[in-house]
């Protein structure tokens, strides 16, 4: 504040969001200390964190940091190369420290806050880099600016995430040099970049990651809308896969077996109900990084393998345990530059389509291969290049260059003889549209209605040109004609497949089918939907395989692949995430999904308590966004659950049907402003005072009183606590009084750090909270400095200067600085002289002494 003259008012004050956390210029509280330590900002603290073997102090002045457990400090600020004094986050990968900025700037005689985004340190603050969100290759909009403070910084490796706010939510994958807003919907994404103020769900509090699961990566983000669990799932653990070759269902698997998919990044394995899924890659045994084909076929896995940037073959592999790993079966028969593109099985005789490289077979599952020749009057005829194979009974129909080769074979899968069909390569109308390369065939059964016997067969191919006569199609004959049917003419078709008596084609159209026997024309929709209407669809991806056993039907594309379970009614579509920012799942939890374990939505903090043998536990601090004394700390833990989502205390029990995150209220007093851990115990910063909660087995939480040895208060007993930290053996506890070392082995040995802060005016007044909140807050207090001892008077004005109440009436203060507890503290309620309460508005207060000197300050006040 600036001093002024009677009559007259010159002042500015900082707004921002109280709500979220105390604004630094509004609740710089008393300080007092004899003996000032060297180096040491301020007595009010906003977060504490351990970085490089040292306690790292976040005030409004910069930073504070001690590497001797607080016997010497060393402070960096704007003089040392930070871009602000005022820190608002602080976050420590291990070798690099983060910090978040903010300023004041005047607008329209209005002080407001504004983002400085983030910066980092790699030497403890000798240097510091911000990062510039608006630089190529960054471009974010809406990262600096009003409303834009990052209030949290966490991460876990290479990985970075910061709440920002109005500024929303960012992640880094690369030690935080590059950046991308992320949302928890597609919907979110449309609703904050459209403009105007972002909907409660974009608007970011709190941040922290939790590394408790396998190698999964958990993300808690607090938001106003409640609370996300973003899920980063590693690709050993999820679909890794985007484009899907080929599919193949486990042999003697039943009910939800496995099954299998081929794609362009190793291989997946789910489950015929969905997941749980896990890939696998050339670090597990296959022999290149794409897969062409797959077999499960008597307890083994074959798969052929390609380099997709070459186009080139890389060999065949094997897995005796069900995908978890794989080794290569070396052959002499056939090399690394031989795609292998189909099997088939006849009794326990294998066949393997392996294009230039011919038709083999094995009797061995595979360990073991011989070359069939198809046509052995001529080795290197195009009819022993084969693309496809199928296999019904006895007989073996083999896509070749030329052709459909039927081979008739014996009861042990031996051949016995060969019958050609020769496909013309020609575009010379519409009616007479062929080509010769055969690159899937499939034959379609058709039952009696009645007896349920086999009634006929009809063959289908896939057909591709061989040269630039020919145009794609798809062929169909029934086993009765001679005469060759050519559908989807000029249309890239990849596989055929049948569901009962409708036929299925799937390609660069999608999915067409027909139940006649025509051309398949009809498209079928491939959806996904829940209560809400659709949520995916497979409308825009080519299709390019088919697989149907029983009533599942699985669909793989080049962006994924579907599921049904009720011979396609409704599907699951599973999408490959292989972007590390974007995360596997995300799951909100709000107080409307979990009526009394959140009683509200804005999360101003997160924690993340690590418990041994089991998932982290997360505490929230949740707040109402209507009734503002509404305020709780509720916990998450992952429990036992049965099939109606109750809790199950026997986590050995039949009725377990699995596990679920539970909320549970733990506190209803207040909320806290900062979380630390130590083993099972619990510390919240709370605007009451240090809460200690010592386990599970705690009926009730204790306050920490912080005392020196002659039982005198080092902080006032109901102080607020707004920070919290465990650094090596030491709790660390930052109030509006200064900062409390205590002993994590003994609590009741503390050692207080309290200066007087030489930076900041003694004479400076000021209200706190502010705004004030009818709704919000009891009551306002001031701060004044008393050099020598003299009558105060302190009054209230309305904007137009017109007396409201008298705070102080012309009463001895001695020298000090006030707010004090007991008979000098003295407390505005939002009411005027006549008991009514005050309008919503701006009001002006003076501190009067009888030395004749009179300052000025303002405050702001809220429904």
């Amino acid at each position: 504040m600036r001093k002024s003259t009677a009559g007259s008012v010159v002042a500015v004050v900082a707004v921002g969001f109280a709500v979220i956390l105390p604004s630094l210029s509004e609740a710089q509280l008393p300080r007092s200390f004899s003996a000032p330590q060297s180096g040491y900002l301020s007595n009010l603290v906003i977060d504490i964190i351990e970085h490089d073997g040292a306690v790292w102090l976040a005030t409004g002045k910069g930073l504070n940091f001690s590497s001797d457990q607080g016997q010497t400090w060393q402070v960096h600020d704007v003089s040392t190369g930070m871009v602000s004094d005022n820190i608002s986050a602080l976050f420590s990968t291990g070798w690099r420290l983060w910090v978040g900025t903010n300023h004041s700037r005047l607008f329209s005689g209005e002080l407001f806050t504004v983002s400085d985004g983030i910066s980092y340190t790699d030497d403890n603050g000798f240097t510091f880099n911000q990062i510039d969100f608006s630089s190529a290759g960054q471009d974010i909009p809406y990262v600096w600016g009003g409303d834009r403070v990052v209030y949290d910084i966490t991460g876990h490796g290479r990985r970075l995430f910061f709440a920002g706010f109005a500024g929303g939510f960012l992640a880094s994958t690369d030690d935080g040099q590059n950046w991308r807003r992320i949302y928890s919907s597609a919907l979110d994404s449309i609703q904050y970049n459209s403009g105007g103020t972002p909907d409660l769900q974009n608007l970011y509090f709190s941040c922290r990651a939790d590394s408790s699961r396998s190698d999964s990566l958990i993300v808690w983000a607090g938001t106003a809308g409640g609370i996300y669990e973003y899920v980063y799932a590693p690709p050993r653990e999820k679909v890794y896969s985007r484009q899907i070759n080929c599919v193949a269902l486990c042999d003697e698997c039943t009910d939800t077996g496995f099954v299998f998919y081929g794609g362009d990044d190793g291989i997946v394995r789910g489950t015929s109900v969905g997941g749980p899924f896990f890939s696998r890659f050339e670090e597990d045994g296959l022999p290149g990084p794409a897969v062409s084909s797959l077999i499960d076929f008597r307890g083994r896995l074959l798969v052929g393998t390609y380099d997709p940037q070459s186009g080139r073959a890389t060999g065949l592999a094997r897995s005796d345990d069900r995908g978890s790993s794989f080794e290569g079966i070396p052959s002499a028969y056939f090399t690394e530059a031989d795609t292998i593109t189909g099997f088939a099985t006849i009794g326990e005789r294998l066949y393997m389509a392996a294009q230039d490289a011919g038709l083999f077979v094995s009797g061995d599952v595979g360990l073991t291969w011989e070359k069939i020749l198809i046509d052995s009057s001529e080795v290197t005829s195009l009819r022993n290049t084969v693309n496809a194979v199928f296999s019904l009974d006895d007989l073996l129909l083999v896509g070749t260059d030329t052709g459909l080769a039927s081979l008739y074979c014996d009861a042990d899968g031996a051949i016995e003889s060969v019958l050609f069909h020769v496909f013309g390569e020609h575009d010379s109308s519409a009616t007479n549209v062929s080509s010769t390369r055969v690159m899937r065939v499939k034959v379609q059964s058709f039952y009696d209605d009645t007896t349920e016997v086999l009634d006929s067969l009809v063959y289908w191919t896939v057909n591709r040109p061989l040269t630039p006569l020919g145009r794609a199609m798809v062929g169909r004959r029934h086993i009765d004609s001679v005469e060759w049917r050519e559908y989807q003419w000029r249309v890239n078709t990849d596989d055929i497949n049948f569901l009962g008596d409708t036929a299925f084609t799937v390609g660069e159209m999608g999915v067409r089918f027909t139940y006649d026997g025509s051309n398949p024309t009809h498209r079928f929709p491939v959806i996904m939907e829940d209560e809400l209407g659709v949520i995916d669809s497979l409308g825009e991806e080519a299709v390019t395989t088919m697989e149907v056993r029983a009533d599942t039907v699985i669909f793989g594309t080049d962006n994924g692949f579907a599921v049904s379970n009720d011979r396609g009614e409704a599907f699951q579509i599973y999408r490959a995430n292989t972007n590390p920012v974007i995360a596997d799942t995300i799951i909100n939890y709000n107080s409307a999904k979990n009526v009394g374990d959140l009683v509200g939505n804005f999360i101003p903090v997160l924690g993340v308590q690590y418990i041994e043998n089991e998932p982290a536990r997360v505490w929230a601090s949740n707040r109402h966004t209507t009734y503002f004394d509404r305020n709780a700390i509720s916990m998450g833990r992952i429990l036992p659950v049965d099939v109606d989502g109750g809790v199950v205390d026997d986590p050995l029990a039949e009725e377990v049907a699995g596990y679920s995150l539970i909320w549970e209220i733990m506190y209803e007093d207040g909320f806290a402003w900062n979380y630390a851990f130590n083993g099972d115990s619990v510390f919240a910063a709370t605007g009451g005072g240090l809460l200690f909660r010592e386990s599970d087995t705690a009926l009730a939480w204790d306050t920490v009183s912080m005392i020196n040895d002659f039982g005198q208060p080092l902080i006032l007993p109901g102080a607020p606590v707004y920070a919290v930290g465990v650094v090596g053996d030491f709790l660390w506890v930052g109030t509006e009084q200064g900062t409390v070392r205590l002993s994590l082995s003994d609590l009741e040995d503390q050692e207080p750090f309290l200066v007087v802060d030489s930076t900041t005016p003694t004479d400076e007044v000021y209200a706190y909270p502010v705004p004030f909140s009818h709704t919000r807050d009891l009551i306002v207090d001031f701060h004044f400095t008393v050099e020598q001892g003299a009558q105060i008077t302190l009054e209230i004005y309305d904007f137009a200067m017109n007396l409201v109440s008298r705070v102080i009436d012309n009463q001895f203060y001695p020298t000090g600085i006030y707010p004090l507890t007991g008979a000098y503290r003295r407390t505005w309620d939002g009411y005027n002289g006549k008991g009514e309460q005050v309008a919503v508005g701006m009001y002006y207060f003076k501190v009067e002494y009888s030395s004749g000197e009179t300052w000025w300050g303002k405050l702001a006040v809220i429904p």
